[in-house]
């Protein structure tokens, strides 16, 4: 593939990515429920071509690399589970856009963990976030204690999502990519069933639509969609497909407004407005 044909396809990979918050809203399930079918599904879906790499890796694996893979996969699971639940409280505006700081907190557990150090970039991109996600929160805080639970929920889900891409760094040498990916998601998919086993949620039983929506959630954001992240990674530089995914959030409220007449606060947009521009600041400065 030339890097002329991977624009589109990185552009469809965005289009992808951006239902991800539509389908959780219409399963009408558990937050639970919906986070375990969406990634066992897509585990299910990429095991056929994954599980014989992965069977065949494992051995040559350390157990500090096995242990990392593990946490890596509970880290993902715990990341799908607060941000899908974040969508039953807040707009999926404020949900998608706090959500979508991870690669803040990434550059920010590197330096903690791995001591790599932080730019004037990156400090003028956290203080920009910060900002932002104080305005949105601002907003949300006129609408009840429940939006701001779903603020809450959204960053912890932002926070969990770059643990697991620090954390899962050095596997992704270690292991073939296929072998990667269905180990780290059939450990988010078990973690998920834990967690739903302890807080007694129902993970079958669902009605055909909402079983519809799980399976969409699978394969349209999760299988296709950063499938076509990772094939544009190897042909287009990785600032510029950092750059692409900032329409996620844009993507993902057009949607909302379209289907669910869910309209941004100004405060919302203000806030907004600065954390995209945090993540521009970031992906530029990577460049």
């Amino acid at each position: 593939m030339k890097s002329d044909r991977g624009y589109p396809l990185l552009g469809l990979a965005v289009v992808c990515v951006s239902v991800g918050s539509i389908f959780v809203r219409l399963a009408h399930a558990p937050a639970l429920a919906v986070a375990f079918n969406r990634i066992f599904l897509a585990s299910l879906v990429v095991a056929p071509v994954a599980a014989r790499s992965l069977v065949r890796s494992w051995p040559a694996l350390a157990s500090r690399q096995r242990g990392l893979l593990i946490a890596s996969g509970v880290s993902l699971g715990v990341h799908f589970g607060t941000w899908i639940a974040s969508l039953s409280y807040t707009s999926v505006a404020a949900s998608v856009l706090l959500v979508n700081t991870t690669p803040l907190f990434t550059l920010l557990f590197s330096w903690w963990l791995l001591r790599e150090p932080a730019s004037r970039a990156v400090l003028v991109a956290m203080a920009l976030a910060l900002a932002g996600a104080a305005l949105i929160a601002a907003g949300d805080w006129q609408s009840g204690v429940a939006s701001l639970t779903g603020d809450a929920l959204a960053m912890a889900g932002a926070v969990t999502l770059s643990l697991y891409h620090v954390i899962g760094r050095g596997l992704r040498d270690a292991l073939p990519l296929p072998a990667y990916v269905l180990g780290v998601w059939s450990t988010a998919a078990a973690t998920l069933a834990l967690l739903a086993s302890v807080a007694r949620v129902p993970l079958e039983g669902y009605p055909a639509r909402t079983f519809a929506a799980f399976l969409a959630l699978a394969l349209v954001p999760t299988v296709l969609g950063h499938g076509l992240v990772n094939r544009s990674l190897r042909h287009i530089p990785a600032p510029t497909v950092g750059l692409f995914l900032l329409g996620e959030p844009i993507g993902a409220s057009l949607l909302a407004y379209a289907i669910f007449d869910e309209v941004p606060g100004r405060l919302t947009l203000a806030g907004g407005a600065l954390v995209l521009a945090s993540l521009v600041l970031v992906v530029r400065s990577e460049a």
